[in-house]
């Protein structure tokens, strides 16, 4: 059955109403059903600059199970959250010239509805939504047909977009012109980044050299079971333990390792102030989300993922690099959870059409000013960028920088 558009009745046929609340802001909320029971909220944001010409970019954020409008209230999106629970503008916005828009995905996450056996148990179950999702918002939306479109996410969107941009290449709908992906401090290979997290420990001295070498053991040991796919309980039971050893037994923010951690999540008190607004009578009404609760990060959504938590994602990007698609792999420097050693690992021993080239080159310094802000290698369509100072929330750490880096990756 062909899916259907839930359509809001506060907006008008053209676009929704620009509001004090929403700080005048031109933006489109709204439903669409990926099947009869269940649905994907989105929030579409004009861009500031040229909406009628400028690209189509998509953030996803990871969990899994996590709401994508974290991203957009705490990272690129036009608003940020002020402990009142009232909205301020971010001038590092990512719509300052693309048109942006963020989907709570896979179904049951934030605002969107999960029907009864309907939670996303494989990649291919989560591309299949989504593309169902791209195919009715086009249709919805006709003025992006043919548009320029970049998918974005951090995170464990380092396994969706993979999946969901090879769906997109597979199905050659000629409506949907991607462009191009950025993964942002993404959980791609664990094989490589399980390691990455006693060497990115000793590196900033978070444990000393005796515990670095058990560890590494450790970890060695948890490879062999992601290297023969072993059943999940199995590959839990030999990386979880020496990575808890590590996180276990130090308090720090494994998001940032040189900022407080603030709750069990490091930033409660932000996404408290997002529940704040988005459970707002007034805001649910803008939106058209009245009788649903939003939450940040939903367990049976990741829940039901659970069984992935070793996988690679890979193999997709080796199809999505073979195609010629751009892609931009970036990291903040401070991310303990999935740093940038690892991920450095994985690009490293991808197996694609510009490997040689690729190993071949070193890193460049990237310069704001007279300032070195990180480092860069690329080879053909790949970028691999590492930004200091930010943690796994780069463009909440480093909105300016963050804005240039996709800026930048977008034009070239």
């Amino acid at each position: 059955m062909k899916g259907f558009v839930i359509a809001l009745l506060i907006c008008s046929l053209v676009i929704c109403d620009q509001n004090a609340i929403f700080l005048n802001e031109t933006y489109y909320p709204g439903f669409i059903s990926v099947n009869e029971k269940s649905d994907l909220f989105y929030i579409l944001l004009e861009s500031r600059s040229n909406p009628s010409t400028d690209p189509l970019v998509l953030w996803l954020n990871g969990g899994p199970g996590c709401s994508s409008l974290l991203g957009l209230f705490e990272e690129n999106g036009p608003f940020k959250i002020n402990e009142d629970a009232t909205l301020r503008s971010n001038p590092f916005s990512w719509n300052s010239n693309a048109n942006l828009i963020y989907v709570d995905q896979p179904v049951g996450t934030g605002y969107s509805h999960a029907g009864h056996g309907d939670l996303a148990k494989t990649e291919e179950q989560v591309s299949k939504d989504f593309y169902s999702f791209l195919t009715q918002f086009f249709d919805k939306y006709p003025q992006y047909l043919g548009r320029d479109f970049y998918i974005t996410g951090e995170s464990y969107a380092g396994q969706y977009i993979p999946a969901i941009s090879q769906k997109i290449l597979k199905e050659k709908n000629p409506n949907i012109n991607l462009k191009g992906i950025a993964i942002g401090n993404g959980w791609v290979d664990p094989y490589y980044q399980q390691p990455a997290y006693a060497e990115y420990a000793y590196v900033n001295h978070l444990i000393n050299q005796t515990q670095y070498k058990k560890l590494s053991a450790q970890f060695s040991i948890c490879q062999v079971f992601i290297n023969y796919e072993a059943p999940y309980r199995l590959q839990e039971y030999f990386c979880g333990p020496p990575y808890q050893q590590i996180v276990g037994n130090n308090t720090f923010n494994i998001y940032n390792i040189k900022s407080p951690c603030i709750g069990n999540g490091c930033y409660d008190d932000q996404d408290d102030r997002i529940y704040k607004f988005l459970n707002r009578t007034d805001v649910q009404y803008l939106l058209g989300t009245q009788g649903r609760i939003w939450s940040a990060c939903e367990d049976n959504v990741s829940n039901a993922l659970q069984k992935l938590s070793y996988r690679s994602s890979t193999q997709d990007l080796k199809v999505i690099l073979n195609s010629g698609l751009k892609v931009l792999i970036y990291n903040g420097s401070l991310d303990y959870e999935c740093n940038y050693l690892g991920n450095e690992k994985w690009l490293d021993n991808l197996e694609w059409n510009k490997q040689i080239e690729y190993l071949k080159q070193s890193y460049s310094y990237v310069f704001k000013g007279h300032k070195i802000i990180g480092k860069q290698k690329s080879a053909g369509n790949l970028k691999f960028q590492i930004i200091f100072d930010a943690g796994h929330m780069v463009p909440m750490d480093q909105p300016e920088i963050a804005l240039e880096m996709i800026n930048s990756f977008i034009q070239q």
